[in-house]
């Protein structure tokens, strides 16, 4: 379970306040994730650092909008949010790819969702490709793939649409160390960026 104190500041990205989250399971009630007070600035870097288990992904999941907290405020440029953010994306530690996509498709997806026509998709998508290093497999299926290129298609559809701020579930885990540097190289250190790390 994550538990943190407040942090007080102006002209904030993002902003939780007292939020938390509990699931029921059965008759037991289950936190995870208690009384998180957190602000992000623009431009800010934030690393989340616990074990397995502690309520990382979950935040993250609020964040961006996918799940809404039992109890306190997610406020995003000051608003209390509703629903999923649009101004947000999340690459998952699961990859969260459609099987049934290309690499490309799985990239441009992203774009189509947001009205961006056919052709700025594909030259936004295949320049994507080539930044991460997945040049030649424009056409494979994620089955295709090993975890870690799996990992770089999730990286770059969450980059395909620029952000305002990035979430990284664990994004690096499947890849080595000169790709997970890489990949680090293309944040855009102008837009926020909240990335959930295990602590090993």
């Amino acid at each position: 379970m994550i538990t943190a104190t407040a942090i007080s500041d102006t002209d904030n990205l993002l902003d939780l306040q007292s939020v938390t989250k509990a699931y029921r399971l059965e008759t037991k009630e289950f936190l995870a994730v208690k009384d998180i007070n957190l602000h992000i600035k623009p431009g800010e870097f934030v690393c989340l650092l616990g074990p397995s288990g502690c309520g990382k992904s979950t935040l993250l999941r609020m964040i961006a909008g996918l799940n809404a907290a039992t109890s306190g405020v997610v406020s995003y440029h000051g608003q209390p949010l509703r629903g999923v953010n649009p101004h947000t994306t999340i690459v998952f530690q699961t990859f969260a790819l459609y099987p049934w996509l290309t690499v490309q498709q799985n990239v441009e997806i992203a774009l189509k969702a947001r009205g961006v026509p056919a052709e700025s998709r594909t030259e936004r998508a295949l320049k994507l490709i080539d930044i991460v290093g997945l040049d030649g497999f424009e056409s494979a299926y994620p089955r295709e793939l090993s975890g870690g290129m799996r990992q770089k298609v999730g990286f770059a559809r969450a980059m395909a649409v620029e952000p305002e701020l990035l979430c990284l579930d664990e994004p690096f885990s499947a890849l080595d160390v000169l790709s997970a540097g890489t990949m680090a190289e293309e944040e855009n250190p102008h837009k926020g960026h909240l990335d959930g790390h295990s602590q090993h």
